[in-house]
């Protein structure tokens, strides 16, 4: 017993299911006992095994959920190359990390009026920016433009 308390009703239960079977002797009792043991030992060892699979198995799934959202992330910018006049898009945003611009105060750019009309509708667009009265402001995906298309942090 190892030092251990014994549990008699474990005790009286497994005697008599001996018995049932026709396993009446002390020597059936203990080889009973011992089959079962042996049995059990058996599904440890084979658990053991199932669990450094299931460790193994982790790390595959690990991986490829990575880089499922590693692909998700890049397919969401992707829409963004399609962007056109990246200089005057990159103008635009610039100003727009300083502060809240004025459409008015756009016209006094380098770029031609109608290039900055095409820009900021593409950018509304693909919701880097947005629009409100007469003042542009940062988009739900302002950010995600500056870092991965304009490379800005």
């Amino acid at each position: 017993m190892r030092g251990k308390k014994s549990d008699p009703e474990f005790l009286s239960n497994f005697i008599s299911k001996c018995v049932v079977l026709n396993k009446t002797s002390q020597e059936d009792i203990v080889q009973t006992a011992q089959q079962q043991i042996n049995d059990i030992d058996a599904k440890i060892i084979e658990v053991e095994k199932l669990k450094v699979i299931r460790s193994k198995l982790l790390d595959v799934v690990h991986v490829f959920k990575t880089d499922t959202a590693s692909h998700k992330e890049e397919a969401k910018i992707l829409s963004f190359f399609n962007i056109q006049h990246p200089k005057i898009c990159k103008h635009i945003c610039s100003l727009l990390k300083k502060e809240t611009l004025k459409i008015n105060n756009l016209n006094d750019s380098e770029f031609s009026k109608s290039d900055m009309v095409f820009c900021i509708k593409q950018l509304q667009e693909y919701k880097v920016i947005a629009k409100t009265g007469d003042y542009l402001i940062r988009g739900n995906k302002f950010d995600d433009y500056m870092k991965f298309v304009l490379c800005e942090v």
